[in-house]
């Protein structure tokens, strides 16, 4: 199977309907977490840090009878391998996170200025929104299955066409929901590992999407959940896989349950694969993040990164 291919099963991500269940999913020991990190003894001591597993980073949970691991039978992406993987490097003049809206973003969706604001911080580039577009102009086949939904590929392939000179990588933001293909009931997003493309959508964060009344909690519940996908997304067109080693941004999942449980940063494995692109102080990284999460409610993550300066500082 192709390489291409092959990124693209994997970074298919938070699926509604769930193969038939592979053999039963075994979470990894804590001597094969480390080994997964690999060597960290020629690394200054803040990295080291960094790249070492805290109280923040437990191992990824046994999963219920619906969650991710139950139906899919991944071995996981140790740092060796990722770097294996050749995965796109940074350029002189690419290294810019490229948002691009696709149809309105109105009630239900962050202010693009707040999704651009977390893109910077947490991958450590500039990040930039281009003006929207239709969705009609990326001529993407549709289907009826409750609601118009849009095929997920068919807007992967129209804007890896769209990409700027300038990007690392370009992803897509919608508010309508998305499928991957007839036997899907629909994706929440898709990124394609070395096409430098992904695409999400914010539509089934709304509790008002499954007929839930809206709480004062709302806003924060769905930047909270689009943040975690956009991290993931992205996460992926850095060659990064699901992680079955901790608990973890980057874990694959089935359902919002599984998505709301998951953690929004990446566990010390994924943080250094990251690292290995981006270069970032990961430190100031924590800093900036820290900030933005207190400015936008999100006092919990905020807290987080507190405690990952202190781990990482050796305080």
């Amino acid at each position: 199977m192709p390489l291409l291919r092959r990124s693209l099963l994997a970074a298919l991500s938070t699926l509604a309907v769930v193969p038939a269940a592979q053999a039963g999913f075994k979470p990894p020991s804590k001597a094969d977490r480390r080994a997964a990190i690999g060597p960290l003894d020629d690394l200054e001591p803040a990295l080291r840090r960094a790249f070492t597993l805290s109280a923040d980073d437990p191992p990824i949970p046994r999963p219920g009878p619906s969650d991710w691991l139950s139906s899919h039978d991944e071995s996981g992406q140790t740092f060796a391998q990722f770097k294996r993987a050749r995965p796109n490097r940074l350029g002189l003049v690419r290294n810019q996170i490229v948002l691009q809206p696709i149809g309105a973003l109105g009630e239900g969706s962050p202010a693009l200025a707040t999704l651009l604001g977390f893109a910077s911080r947490y991958f450590g580039l500039p990040a930039v929104a281009v003006p929207p577009i239709a969705m009609q102009s990326l001529r993407a086949r549709s289907r009826v299955h409750g609601r118009r939904q849009y095929r997920s590929g068919d807007l992967l392939d129209a804007l890896h066409l769209r990409i700027p000179r300038e990007a690392y990588c370009l992803i897509g933001v919608t508010q309508e929901d998305l499928y991957p293909g007839p036997s899907w009931n629909f994706v929440f997003g898709e990124a394609r590992f070395h096409d430098r493309v992904g695409v999400y959508s914010f539509a089934r964060y709304d509790p008002a999407f499954h007929g839930e009344a809206r709480t004062a909690q709302t806003p924060t519940t769905i930047l909270r959940r689009g943040f975690k996908l956009m991290a993931h997304e992205i996460g992926h067109m850095f060659a990064i896989t699901h992680c079955v080693h901790n608990h973890c941004v980057m874990n694959g999942s089935n359902n919002l349950e599984e998505t709301d449980r998951s953690p929004l940063h990446p566990c010390p494995l994924c943080l250094r694969k990251l690292h290995e692109i981006v270069g970032f102080d990961v430190r100031e990284r924590e800093r900036k993040l820290g900030e933005f999460y207190r400015a936008v409610g999100l006092a919990d993550e905020a807290e987080q990164c507190e405690r990952r300066i202190a781990h990482i500082t050796g305080d």
